[in-house]
């Protein structure tokens, strides 16, 4: 694993001493007991006609990481340019213009001025790292693993959050997420590219497709796992223990999801959610599937429109079983690994720089250190996770006793977390 020092908080300490490894730059936790397998699979929604073009099925480019088999952990790490899914068999030409298409400035090649994928793939000048391998087979041990869904931000790209799906894995879970074509800067459907722009990207299109598109991926999930199927994953991954997880639109996804009320989906974990987009006064229906909601207080995408208060006011009309995690020095991005296209990516991401504050307008302010905020976000999403999807956390330490808002596991200066207020009884 790609390490650095650990820094001196009590969570951090306690993490890296019950572990042999480092503290990941990529998770800023020590990685769980799984070795980490990548695969990309697109799953197609029979029942709904791609709002871009009526001819075509809603298809939905996915990547899934998961727990791997330890005897091929040492196989060689997946390339950026692989999330891409640019077909097999494609001309020079083709592939060529694909790349194009990726590094120009309103898809990948946004991330920062002169980025590139093939900077990305250069082992000598990569900013982007991973610890997932390829195609590796699925982890010898039998049993089922639960199934976490994750919904990416507006104008984002379904691997730019590994610090939190690799994470996952690498603690047993199968962690899945799509692009949602239209609402992401780029994917590959049918062998075609898909940007944002034109009926995809119409605002009530993207809020009413998003959601659907959660269910088609656990229904294409729920699939591959049957014990009939012949894909690596039959029998193995556990379809009626799920959780739904997001970021920014993502977040308001997930919420939108837990409508639903599938019976499928046991938790959910909304990532500076843009639920005030829904309206301050919506009435949610879904009070009780267990939620975790986490804010960064500088956030100034959201913060704009009250969503940091829309948010809160969502875990507090919640009933039970509600916790808000908030990082004081962080932003939207935080929620993000955009630090590995830019250190100085701006928004709750600064090495050296300030950000633009949102609680003191005409200030700035200098955020927490990435690695330290994944730390927070990871350490309480596991305990979260592992206590409403009953995975047992081998160090008896991420479980329910860790959500307890009397024990703050950080500085409560950089961090606040609490349950909520319960007040939706």
């Amino acid at each position: 694993a790609v390490a650095v020092s650990s820094f001196t908080t009590t969570s951090a300490k306690r993490a890296a001493s019950t572990s042999t490894n480092m503290v990941s730059k990529i998770t800023g936790m020590p990685a769980g007991p799984y070795p980490v397998g990548v695969t990309t699979i697109q799953f197609d929604d029979k029942n709904r006609k791609d709002p871009g073009n009526s001819n075509k099925l809603r298809g939905l480019q996915t990547e899934i990481w998961y727990p791997a088999n330890i005897d091929e952990a040492s196989s060689k790490k997946t390339k950026y340019s692989d999330y891409l899914g640019i077909p097999d068999g494609c001309s020079k030409d083709e592939q060529n213009r694909i790349l194009d298409i990726a590094n120009g400035p309103n898809a990948i090649g946004g991330y920062r001025d002169g980025i590139s994928i093939e900077e990305l793939d250069d082992p000598r000048r990569t900013t982007w790292l991973t610890d997932a391998v390829r195609d590796v087979s699925f982890v010898k041990e039998k049993k089922k693993f639960p199934l976490v869904l994750f919904s990416h931000g507006s104008g984002a790209y379904r691997a730019s959050y590994s610090y939190w799906t690799e994470f996952l894995a690498s603690h047993g879970y199968v962690v899945a997420a799509c692009d949602h074509p239209g609402s992401a800067r780029f994917t590959i459907v049918d062998n075609a590219v898909i940007v944002p722009g034109g009926a995809r990207s119409k605002m009530n299109s993207m809020k009413l497709e998003r959601p659907k598109d959660m269910i088609t991926v656990l229904d294409g999930i729920e699939r591959l796992s049957s014990d009939d199927d012949s894909s690596m994953f039959a029998g193995r991954i556990d379809c009626t223990n799920v959780a739904v997880t997001g970021m920014s639109f993502g977040g308001q996804t997930a919420a939108e999801v837990l409508e639903f009320q599938d019976p499928r989906i046991k938790a959910a974990v909304l990532q500076c959610p843009a639920i005030a987009s829904s309206g301050l006064n919506v009435e949610w229906k879904n009070r009780d599937t267990p939620i975790m909601v986490m804010l960064g207080t500088e956030d100034t995408v959201i913060g704009r429109y009250d969503g940091n208060d829309a948010a809160r006011q969502y875990v507090d009309n919640h009933n039970e079983d509600a916790y808000l995690m908030e990082i004081v020095r962080g932003g939207h991005v935080s929620f993000t690994s955009c630090e590995m296209y830019d250190p100085e990516y701006g928004n709750g991401i600064a090495d050296k720089r300030s950000c633009p504050s949102q609680t003191r307008p005409g200030t700035t302010y200098r955020p927490l250190d990435i690695v330290q905020q994944h730390t927070m976000i990871n350490s309480y999403g596991l305990a979260f996770l592992n206590t409403y999807l009953q995975q047992k956390d081998e160090n008896r330490e991420y479980d329910q006793s860790y959500l307890d808002e009397k024990k703050n596991h950080f500085s409560t200066d950089e961090l606040i977390f609490r349950k909520g207020t319960t007040t939706g009884k």
